[in-house]
């Protein structure tokens, strides 16, 4: 009988182990599952980081390229303004800008004239003033004389006269 209770005993023991096994490979399992469930997740947060250090990486490439742009913007904008300059420069000192000056000067001058000759003709209408009439026969044109045009500026003043002249009486 003795060996009966041992026998029952150990496979009392037995199937008590059994089920421990049984449980911990069942535990095992689960823990399996679960850990595959967490390497999922940690794979992707891996992607997801890789893809944040990405997006980083190319805002600031676009930051460093925006910021290459705008210097390379300034640097054209200075280089046509300074080849603007210099092409007007170029232009006041030409002999082209010197005949403008001239014409202008001219037309000025024979517009300020014939102003202030209607203004004489006005004022004096009871003198003869056929001696400032133009012969048509004679032709002015420009002069030969060079003329710097940097030193002459034309003016405009007022086309009354300097002087004043005492009404008649």
């Amino acid at each position: 009988m003795e060996v009966l209770k041992v026998r029952e005993d150990l496979q009392a023991e037995i199937n008590h182990l059994q089920a421990i096994v049984a449980e911990a490979e069942s535990l095992m399992g689960e823990k399996v599952v679960e850990n595959e469930c967490l390497h999922g997740a940690l794979q992707k947060k891996e992607f997801i980081s890789i893809g944040l250090k990405m997006v980083l990486a190319l805002e600031e490439r676009r930051k460093e390229v925006e910021g290459r742009v705008a210097e390379l913007e300034f640097h054209e904008a200075k280089s046509i303004s300074e080849a603007v300059a210099q092409t007007v420069e170029e232009f006041k000192s030409s002999s082209k800008m010197r005949d403008l000056n001239i014409a202008f000067s001219q037309k000025t001058f024979i517009k300020d004239f014939e102003l202030y000759e209607g203004k004489v003709a006005r004022r004096f209408s009871e003198l003869d003033l056929e001696f400032l009439e133009e012969d048509d026969d004679k032709e002015v044109g420009p002069s030969d004389a060079v003329i710097d045009p940097s030193s002459v500026e034309p003016t405009f003043d007022s086309s009354e006269p300097t002087v004043e002249t005492p009404e008649p009486v």
